[in-house]
C-alpha cells in the first residue's frame, strides 16, 4: 500500500523542482540588494531607480564573476568581487544568502 507520506515527499521534491530558482533569478535579487543598498535618500524619484537599475545591469555583471551550480532541486550561487565573495542557496523559488551578504552592503558602488 502506496502511504501518505511517500506521496507528500514526491510532491515536496516536484515542488523543488519546479521553483528551483534560474541564474536570472539570482542576478535579479542580488539587483535589488544593491539597489536597496545605494538607496540612500527615500526621495528618489522613479527616473532615478530606472537609470541606477539599467546602470546597475550593464555594469554590475561586466566586473563581477558568478558561479551557478543547479543541482536539479535547488541552486547554489557564488558572487565574486574582488577578493570578497557572497554566497547564496535557491530553493523553493527563494534566493537565500547564507554568508557574506555584508560584503554586498560594505562595497562602494
Amino acid at each position: 500500500m502506496f502511504k501518505f507520506s511517500y506521496l507528500i515527499g514526491i510532491l515536496l521534491l516536484v515542488i523543488a523542482f519546479i521553483t528551483n530558482p534560474k541564474e536570472k533569478d539570482f542576478r535579479s535579487e542580488v539587483e535589488d540588494i544593491i539597489i536597496q543598498e545605494m538607496k540612500l535618500d527615500e526621495e528618489q524619484n522613479i527616473v532615478g531607480e530606472v537609470l541606477t537599475s539599467k546602470l546597475l545591469q550593464t555594469v554590475l555583471w561586466a566586473v563581477v564573476r558568478v558561479d551557478f551550480q543547479d543541482y536539479i532541486l535547488c541552486s547554489f550561487f557564488e558572487l565574486k568581487i574582488g577578493e570578497r565573495q557572497v554566497k547564496f542557496f535557491g530553493v523553493f523559488g527563494q534566493v537565500i544568502p547564507i554568508s557574506g551578504k555584508q560584503e554586498l552592503s560594505t562595497l562602494k558602488w
